[in-house]
């Protein structure tokens, strides 16, 4: 399902946490880096105007100064390509990724955009609470299928495509990781707003650990 269309029914299994980061790493990176190399699927996700409408659709009770002058520092942050712009599925977990027949495949597109992969990725290491080993271990497996070059050098590329430098593992990283804490504000803010849509307590125990992290808490 892709912005209400529907593709195809999916036969397969759900994997565990541990069996999706174990035994499945290798696979499930590989079909990640895969749909990272596709063509744009036409419907950008503007992350920072998503922000904005977040803001008018959580509690105005539970906001405060602190949490207003936050909001506006997330907003003025700079909008620019760290890694590269691509598709991406944007809700990936467990109960969206199966092993079929033929391999794993993702399911519930309802939230694929393009997007820089630096924070279609961030959301996926934050969303499934990888530790920084896992992340490692995650992005040896991705790069080994999906090598990016670095965008400050495309012209000399072209001119001289045996000199091109890729990223390293460490570097891919280091980008993805820079937009750690703008992707964890996203997630507190859909969070919030989830929770004034729906008053499940769910939501608000989701958001606490984030409201902590940004010292939010009243």
């Amino acid at each position: 399902m892709v912005h209400g269309f529907f593709f195809q029914w999916l036969e397969g299994e759900h994997l565990t946490h541990q069996q999706l980061f174990g035994s499945h790493l290798k696979s499930l990176a590989h079909q990640i880096a895969k749909l990272h190399q596709q063509k744009p699927f036409g419907f950008p996700l503007d992350l920072w105007h998503e922000l904005s409408v977040y803001w008018y659709h959580i509690d105005r009770k539970r906001l405060s100064p602190k949490w207003l002058r936050l909001h506006h520092d997330f907003l003025r942050q700079p909008r620019r390509t760290l890694i590269k712009y691509a598709p991406a599925h944007m809700d990936l977990h467990p109960e969206n990724i199966l092993l079929s027949d033929s391999g794993i495949k993702f399911i519930d597109w309802e939230y694929a955009a393009d997007i820089d992969t630096a924070d279609s990725l961030m959301t996926f290491f934050a969303a499934n609470q990888l530790n920084s080993a896992q992340q490692t271990a995650f992005l040896h497996e991705y790069c080994a299928y999906h090598h990016y070059t670095e965008l400050n050098n495309d012209q000399q590329n072209r001119q001289h495509p045996q000199q091109q430098s890729f990223y390293s593992v460490n570097v891919l990283k280091q980008r993805i990781l820079s937009r750690e804490p703008f992707i964890l504000y996203m997630m507190l803010m859909w969070y919030e707003v989830r929770w004034q849509q729906t008053k499940d307590n769910a939501f608000l125990a989701m958001s606490e650990p984030l409201r902590r992290y940004f010292s939010l808490m009243n």
